[in-house]
């Protein structure tokens, strides 16, 4: 998940609930995050249905981005030979246990699908999605944020085409710092433990921010710190929760935790939103989808935020990572994949389509150059956030993020052991060093079982 369409806050929480084992982005999976007025803004008029032409090809697309079948209308509309049936199956995991069992039955098929980025390898991995690149997809590459491509990319494979992200922004509440005293965001790792002892020191109910127990925001973070925990190549994979990065970001949460500088309020929790409203958090990290969960948790606070980019381990550097988002692909099962790459094609290129989905209930976070340089889109300014045009803060965040990471094929089993491991962590019964020595150790099991070479 949310992404800013993908790690929806209410979803995200109803995830937290089932031991935290992923899915939004957003963010594990999640839906999209209700828009800002101005968002809204760029959404179009929706295109009246229309029935399938008689010639016409008949494909089915699943997608759970709320109002997406607008888009489908349009296309509808706009072509005579291939004709879209949507349907609206569930987000994330509801949606991949109806696929897996649709694959399983080899019933029920549909022909294009949305997958959020870390489960693609699993799909990719048990052969049920088709290369692309046998229909020209290589020819759209240079239409998309480069790292974005790559996400969808494996070897010479193409499995799809990325539609929206999640790259990784704080959101402050100026006025709480300025409280303390603190006259600018912090922009590096070392000035956030220094703000944040400060801060609690200074109030014993105020932080400056709290520790997000979903696994898409940790692993974002390994992302930003320059960690590369797996890398996948067909049936062989290197895993790497150990490197030098992986246990600088491990050993940093793990000291912030046990110091008692950050706050327990769980995100997304009523606490959590109370105190947001009150003042008593100051910053959080998130997706680019972030600031829809601000706004609606804290509404209260109206005008005292601000997007910033990620602190960085080293000042000046310019490094981050994703925190959501996904892609549409082919299945292999489809009888009808040149159509269908039509369609996936089109929905994540057509600049009015791209455009169209970054307002309105969909909300995505745009991974298309038309899309991040149009003025509609860059020059959005939200009175929330003090009339600030966040988009312009979000798209230099996107640019930063690292392009190498990649995702293992076996993200559930991975999410759910970091789950289990974290509660020991949260008891004092682990550190997260050890968390990522146990993650270490038993991804390499698992992948083992599997049938992967571990290399």
């Amino acid at each position: 998940m949310r992404h800013r369409a993908i790690w929806h806050r209410a979803f995200v929480r109803g995830v937290l609930g089932l031991a935290i084992v992923s899915v939004a982005a957003c963010s594990g999976s999640g839906t999209t995050p209700s828009p800002t007025a101005a968002e809204a803004s760029v959404t179009p008029a929706p295109t009246p249905a229309v029935t399938a032409p008689p010639n016409a090809e008949q494909i089915t697309f699943w997608s759970w981005v709320p109002d997406i079948n607008l888009q489908v209308d349009a296309f509808n509309a706009s072509h005579t030979d291939v004709y879209v049936n949507y349907v609206n199956n569930g987000n994330g995991n509801t949606e991949y246990a109806k696929l897996k069992t649709s694959l399983q039955a080899g019933t029920d098929i549909p022909d294009v699908v949305q997958i959020e980025y870390q489960h693609l390898p699993g799909f990719i991995a048990r052969g049920n999605l088709a290369n692309v690149a046998n229909f020209g997809a290589a020819d759209v590459k240079d239409k998309f944020v480069p790292w974005t491509w790559a996400q969808v990319s494996q070897g010479s494979g193409i499995f799809g085409y990325p539609q929206d992200a999640g790259p990784m922004i704080m959101m402050c509440n100026k006025d709480v710092l300025s409280k303390f005293g603190i006259t600018a965001a912090p922009t590096t790792w070392d000035e956030f433990k220094a703000d944040a002892a400060a801060i609690h020191k200074a109030d014993a109910n105020s932080y400056l921010s709290n520790f997000t127990d979903d696994q898409g925001w940790f692993f974002g973070m390994l992302w930003q710190a320059g960690a590369k925990p797996f890398v996948v190549n067909g049936s062989e994979i290197s895993i790497n929760f150990t490197s030098a990065e992986a246990l600088k970001a491990a050993k940093y949460w793990g000291d912030l935790l046990s110091s008692g500088n950050l706050s327990k309020a769980a995100t997304w929790s009523s606490d959590w939103n109370t105190a947001l409203n009150k003042g008593q958090i100051a910053c959080w990290q998130a997706g680019a989808w972030g600031p829809s969960a601000i706004s609606g948790g804290a509404p209260d606070t109206a005008g005292k935020w601000e997007v910033e980019l990620m602190p960085q381990w080293t000042a000046g550097a310019k490094s981050n990572g994703n925190y959501g988002g996904s892609m549409i692909a082919v299945t292999s099962a489809s009888q009808h994949q040149k159509a269908a790459d039509e369609f996936a094609r089109w929905l994540t290129t057509d600049p009015a389509t791209t455009l169209a989905l970054t307002g309105g209930k969909a909300s995505l976070f745009p991974v298309q150059n038309t899309a991040t340089s149009d003025p509609k889109w860059t020059d959005t300014a939200d009175a929330f956030w003090g009339g600030q045009k966040v988009h312009q803060v979000m798209a230099e965040a996107m640019a930063q993020v690292d392009p190498s990471f990649g995702w293992s094929p076996f993200t559930d089993y991975v999410y759910s052991t970091y789950a289990s491991d974290l509660v020991a962590v949260h008891a004092g019964k682990m550190t997260f060093e050890a968390l990522m020595n146990d993650l270490q150790t038993k991804s390499i099991q698992y992948a083992k079982d599997q049938g992967f070479t571990v290399k």
